[in-house]
């Protein structure tokens, strides 16, 4: 599929470029409604959002995992508030 990358590197990289393209609040309000519907809502990205994942680079894959895991979404969010705070 793709190249395996370290989950708090990913998530790290992840939070940088949402804090740097100024999309900070909208992931969070996002990423914060995924709640238990994660997976659900990761194969609905897969398929509706993979254009815009090239925005993500080489870590768009990798943020599709992240989502169907709720722990991981939390770390994310976390991520996000740190660096944008």
């Amino acid at each position: 599929m793709g190249r395996a990358y370290n989950e708090d590197v990913v998530i790290e990289e992840l939070a940088r470029r949402i804090v740097d393209l100024k999309l900070d609040t909208i992931a969070i309000f996002l990423l914060s409604s995924f709640g238990p519907m994660g997976r659900v809502w990761s194969q609905v990205a897969r398929l509706y959002l993979q254009p815009l994942l090239i925005l993500l680079g080489s870590y768009g894959e990798a943020f599709l995992r992240i989502l169907e895991d709720p722990q991981k979404v939390e770390k994310l969010i976390s991520k996000i508030e740190e660096l944008s705070g």
